[in-house]
């Protein structure tokens, strides 16, 4: 099992770059939370350092800005092609600029990994991101914004084929410990809240009162936080019973196909009549016991299971299922649920541990699927996991395949895997729920449950009535399970001039099915009672629009380059895509390698292959001695330091003209054709240096 570091840490060496403060701004407008979160970081080094800052997010969050500021320069990243952004990146690295690159972690769609190449020494770096994620909101309306502070270890199964992220030079030496902090790093935080009342001020939380009629109005609040927790801000939202509709107005740039049009976001919460309930269900409990779930996290499992099997209903079958590095079932087969097989569970549940080693979800799951259903019964699976593995996709490809079968995930404890617990949930039509150290969960387990036992609204399609000339594409296009009472949000992209003299009453109207049955749900709003139009640009309803969209590709494993496309328009990352810039002005930092390099030539015009010689060509010595094709190693040199010359600094060519002129004279002298060692050394200094290491 290895150990995931976050913070801003050395490639080379594995030492943290001390983050001295955090500055965290919030705006939650209903169920949306638009944040910008700046970190200050120092560098105690006396030599440049490429690093690499690695940070939780949640799976759903759509970031859509980067920048560092180095030394009061900034670079503004954008987003392009993996492979071309990575071009991109160590070509600027190799001539001495200072550059970023972003993107999620291979396999874990929650972590990002920015590299920032050539951090001078001692200098200071603030790194900036913004983005927009949806709050989460419980079927008691309380919603949820939590700062994620921490990321649990992710654990790599050995025989998976995805055992670690696969690009080996942008992987980094880890060490076991946290972030580094300056003696007096601090964490700020502001937010400010839409139509937020009663605000009470804990030590881990905020909570506030969420009026549907106070929504003009804002609250705000500034905290400096403790060290080392996750802090949360709660809503409890009052009047939001009718469907919510905002429509957000595109940009003026018609070049941008999606930026440019209008999008809409509903939320409501469905109330179906007559809905089926009691269908016949087979429940398979599926508990984590690796070692990450020891202690409290084990004890939240067992309260969950005591009140799952509590209250089952009387016509079902179950199963328990524990799993770690193996996996064990309580019965060979799902059980009729009666007083002996009750009796049997409640004895496992007592005498539940973390002691089953490392965390493979895959084979318990694939082994719950080989089992055929018996009869009318649908399969409901419980799964309870801390989130700790990097095989999400695995998971999330064997989830969708079943028929007849829903999954709702329970990820335990702070800093679990939201990618892992959202996705298989998504997956699997079924609702993914989230029990914080500091949760009570009763409430949520028994919301859970009682979704389980709901046929639940699936095959769900939507008719829109818009006004004359307008048309509606959902987002994402294949509706997920809808479940009675739940609060819901979907987007729409309108095409066609949505003109204010047409704004009015529409309606939307969603069809599916629950079991045998055909239902309706109608909703009737008013187009353009809520218009918002984006004096900033930043466009927090269209970046939603577009991450659920590239959500529903990847996990439908939508062709490659209709992600791009989209990625690279809206501005936000997707697997195939990431963050890169590139301080193109850093000038000091151009002039400086090119005096260092120019101050080690020997008064004869050579130079000779050293430590020092090597660090600045940003190889090491036994790399470039591997590579010469001559005996003479300082004839190598001598050849390397004139190519690297031409190729990165052709700008100050005045300056070193005459320097190269005399190593030239002195290659003539020493060899037969100093053009084949020269072409040879403007080979190597051409690629990427883990091409040849």
């Amino acid at each position: 099992m290895s150990h995931q570091n976050y913070g801003l840490i050395s490639i080379d060496t594995g030492y943290f770059v001390p983050l001295q403060r955090i500055d965290v701004q919030v705006s939650i407008n209903g169920l949306i939370a638009s944040v910008k979160s700046e970190l200050h970081y120092v560098s105690d080094k006396d030599e440049n350092t490429e690093t690499v800052f690695v940070f939780p997010l949640d799976s759903d969050a759509a970031v859509y800005e980067f920048e560092a500021e180095i030394d009061g320069r900034t670079i503004v990243a954008e987003v392009q092609e993996k492979s071309q952004a990575k071009e991109t990146y160590q070509d600027a690295v190799a001539s001495g600029y200072t550059a970023v690159y972003m993107s999620e972690a291979d396999n874990a769609g929650d972590i990002f990994r920015l590299k920032l190449g050539n951090l001078p020494a001692k200098a200071a770096a603030r790194l900036t991101l913004r983005y927009v994620q949806e709050v989460d909101v419980s079927s008691d309306k309380i919603g949820t914004f939590m700062l994620p502070r921490a990321l649990n270890p992710r654990y790599v199964p050995k025989c998976s084929s995805q055992n670690s992220p696969s690009d080996a030079s942008f992987r980094i030496h880890t060490i076991q410990s946290g972030v580094t902090y300056c003696p007096d790093f601090t964490m700020n935080l502001n937010a400010v809240i839409a139509g937020g009342t009663r605000m009470v001020d804990l030590t881990t939380k905020w909570e506030f009162d969420v009026l549907a009629e106070k929504m003009d109005e804002m609250i705000s609040s500034s905290k400096q936080l403790d060290n080392g927790i996750d802090f949360s801000i709660v809503l409890h939202y009052k009047g939001f019973e009718q469907p919510g509709v905002v429509l957000e107005t595109g940009s003026a740039d018609k070049n941008n196909p999606f930026l440019s049009t209008d999008v809409l976001m509903v939320n409501f919460s469905p109330d179906f009549e007559n809905l089926e309930n009691q269908v016949p269900c087979e429940f398979v409990i599926i508990i984590d016991c690796s070692g990450s779930m020891m202690g409290s996290r084990m004890e939240k499992a067992k309260e969950t299971l005591l009140l799952i099997l509590k209250s089952l209903p009387v016509n079902c079958k179950f199963n328990i299922i524990r799993f770690g590095s193996g996996f064990s079932s309580l019965f060979l087969e799902s059980s009729k649920y009666d007083e002996n097989s009750l009796k049997v569970a409640m004895q496992l549940q007592k005498n539940l541990q973390a002691d089953m080693g490392g965390t493979e979800i895959l084979k318990p799951l694939e082994n719950v699927f080989k089992n055929r259903l018996s009869g009318c019964h649908s399969r409901q699976i419980f799964l309870l996991t801390d989130g700790a593995v990097y095989n999400v996709p695995e998971l999330v490809q064997l989830v969708r395949k079943q028929k007849n079968t829903r999954v709702f995930t329970f990820g335990m404890g702070d800093g679990c895997s939201t990618e892992l617990i959202r996705d298989v949930a998504k997956a699997g039509n079924g609702k993914a729920t989230f029990v914080k150290d500091s949760d009570r969960l009763q409430s949520k387990v028994m919301s859970v449950l009682k979704a389980s036992i709901q046929s639940g609204i699936t095959d769900v399609t939507l008719t829109w009535s818009l006004p004359t000339g307008c048309t509606a594409i959902n987002v994402p296009e294949n509706v997920p399970a809808i479940f009675d009472g739940e609060m819901f949000i979907l987007y729409c992209i309108i095409s066609g001039n949505v003109e204010e003299s047409l704004f009015g009453k529409s309606s939307v109207v969603l069809t599916g099915h629950a079991g045998d049955k055909t239902l309706d749900y109608k909703m009737n709003f008013v187009l353009g009672s809520k218009k918002q139009t984006d004096a900033d640009n930043l466009y927090p309803i269209h970046r939603l629009a577009a991450k659920a969209s590239l959500t529903e590709m990847e996990i439908s494993n939508v062709k490659e380059s209709l992600m791009v496309s989209l990625s690279t328009t809206t501005n936000i990352t997707c697997k195939y895509t990431a963050f890169v810039g590139v301080d193109k002005h850093s000038k000091e930092i151009v002039a400086k390698v090119m005096m260092q390099l120019i101050e080690i030539q020997t008064f004869d015009g050579s130079w000779q292959l050293t430590d020092n010689f090597s660090k600045i060509l940003g190889n090491t010595m036994e790399q470039l001695r591997r590579e010469s094709p001559v005996v003479d190693i300082d004839i190598w040199a001598t050849a390397l330091a004139v190519a690297f010359l031409r190729k990165n600094f052709l700008e100050q060519r005045e300056e070193w003209e005459m320097v190269e002129k005399k190593a030239l004279k002195w290659l003539s002298i020493k060899t037969n054709d100093d053009k084949d060692v020269l072409q040879e050394a403007s080979k190597i200094l051409s690629l990427p240096i883990n091409d040849f290491c």
